[in-house]
């Protein structure tokens, strides 16, 4: 407003004298000139205001600019990271996939050995039953063989039984006169003492003797499958030597003879089956400690057993 009033002056001071219809323009030119100040500093103002806010707006977007940079850093380093864990976890994605085709055909080697295996076990496990099946077969035969066989040792006992009754029952007469009649492991056992068959120190059997054994041979014809043993014992006492004798195992074989002869002739018994032995001194019943037990030593004991070729021809 001053400068257009000095310039106003300045204009009629170097003018000097204006016409009116001049001076009506230089104040429209003033009022004009007015204006349009009023209207630049209006502007001017408005346009301060605005620079304002724009220097405010600056400043906000500087910040959300620095914001967002620290932002995009964070996010960078963050978007880095992902990065290398996604690289770090497809090269251990690659590494299981690889793993896995390998396991995968190991699993199939496996599985392939498995099953060989298993046919194997199987073709083994075929070949057992039929081994069980055979043993199976085998073991029922050889049941069916054991019935049979105890069926015969049965029979045999109940055989023998009989038989033993039958002796005891022939022989009834000589009880308590130096005869027993046992039934032991399947056998008949006639024991004969020495003085119901001999004299001290004789082979010869005496009359009452060759009683007894006849009867016994016409009793043991009942069962001509029966096997006859004849064994004669003696006592300790050493016999003085002589032509036939030499010692007691020579008079336990001769008295057993002399038995076996009688129940052949005069018994009737086949001479293949019976055998003659003698055991001496050597298989006492008891100790030869007293004059009893030697008496109950010098013995003749005639054992009756069973043919088991029956038995021997299923063992077989």
């Amino acid at each position: 407003m001053r400068l257009l009033s000095l310039v106003f002056v300045l204009t009629l001071a170097l003018g000097g004298c204006v016409s009116s219809r001049q001076f009506k323009e230089m104040e429209m030119q003033k009022i004009a000139l007015q204006k349009m100040s009023d209207s630049l500093l209006a502007l001017s103002a408005n346009q301060s205001g605005e620079l304002g806010n724009l220097r405010v707006s600056h400043t906000q977007l500087t910040e959300e600019v620095a914001a967002l940079r620290s932002d995009t850093i964070k996010i960078g380093d963050q978007f880095r990271r992902l990065q290398q864990a996604f690289q770090e976890s497809s090269k251990q994605n690659q590494m299981l996939e690889d793993n896995y085709r390998k396991l995968l055909k190991g699993r199939e080697s496996e599985a392939t050995e498995m099953m060989n295996q298993l046919r194997e076990a199987r073709t083994q496990l075929l070949q057992r039953e039929d081994s069980v099946l055979a043993l199976e077969r085998v073991l029922n035969t050889k049941i069916v063989r054991l019935n049979e066989m105890e069926e015969i040792l049965a029979r045999r006992d109940r055989e023998m039984q009989a038989l033993r009754s039958t002796v005891a029952k022939a022989l009834k007469s000589y009880e308590g006169a130096g005869l027993t009649v046992q039934l032991r492991n399947g056998k008949v056992y006639i024991s004969l003492s020495e003085k119901l068959l001999f004299a001290s120190g004789s082979t010869a059997v005496a009359d009452n003797g060759k009683k007894a054994l006849t009867q016994l041979g016409q009793a043991l014809n009942a069962d001509t499958t029966l096997q006859i043993l004849v064994e004669g014992h003696t006592d300790d006492v050493p016999m003085k030597p002589t032509m036939n004798l030499q010692d007691n195992w020579d008079l336990s074989v001769l008295r057993a003879t002399s038995i076996v002869r009688i129940l052949v002739k005069d018994g009737g018994v086949n001479r293949n089956r019976i055998t003659a032995s003698g055991k001496g001194e050597f298989s006492p019943l008891m100790p030869n400690d007293t004059p009893e037990n030697k008496a109950r030593n010098r013995r003749t004991e005639i054992i009756l057993s069973p043919n088991l070729d029956m038995l021997y021809d299923l063992v077989k």
